[in-house]
């Protein structure tokens, strides 16, 4: 099917968002399934937060990672109640979105599989609703978008999902030097 003359969708926030999906895949993956085996094992979780803070050079996806761990693990907390997930609010030092997330998945019960793949939707889920607040893509866009790259998440899976945080990366740098510069615009458009 060619998305780009069927339903007019830029081209460009099609292969925008499918970097973006294979970036969190090589980047963030590791992290997810490293935490999500070793939710039970405090020191592991320390060792993995601490090294994504190494390993996130960018200061605004750092921040950002930063806030919606911590939120997660707030809300997580709060509402399942769950042993693993109340003494992790206490044990990390900067609590990253991807090793919240994998330990969350894991002391829920969630097999590694639906939390690698759930992780991968998030961030699609994500990347397509920033599209559409910054006006590149429309509402019915957006979905046309978002059912193209989810069908790509099981290659994606594939490929990332026995990586190690060892050999964690970003396949595409260029995404990680647009992010920085977010904080250098004249009106931030995000938040974070």
């Amino acid at each position: 099917m060619n998305l780009k003359t069927t339903y007019c969708v830029p081209w460009k926030t099609l292969n925008y968002n499918h970097v973006e999906l294979n970036c969190a895949g090589s980047f963030c993956l590791p992290f997810v399934r490293e935490a999500h085996d070793a939710y039970l094992e405090s020191d592991k979780l320390i060792e993995l937060d601490s090294l994504c803070e190494a390993c996130t050079a960018n200061h605004v996806a750092n921040r950002a990672s930063v806030r919606q761990g911590r939120s997660l693990l707030d809300t997580s907390s709060k509402a399942f109640r769950v042993e693993q997930i109340l003494e992790l609010k206490g044990s990390l030092e900067y609590c990253h979105h991807s090793v919240v997330f994998g330990c969350v998945c894991g002391a829920m019960g969630v097999d590694l599989f639906t939390t690698l793949t759930t992780y991968l939707f998030s961030s699609l889920r994500t990347v397509v609703a920033a599209a559409v607040r910054l006006d590149q893509i429309g509402a019915i866009q957006a979905q046309v978008v978002q059912t193209e790259l989810q069908s790509r998440i099981p290659e994606i899976l594939e490929r990332h999902q026995s990586r190690s945080t060892d050999e964690t990366c970003l396949l595409n740098p260029l995404v990680d030097v647009f992010q920085n510069t977010h904080d250098t615009m004249f009106s931030k458009l995000f938040y974070s």
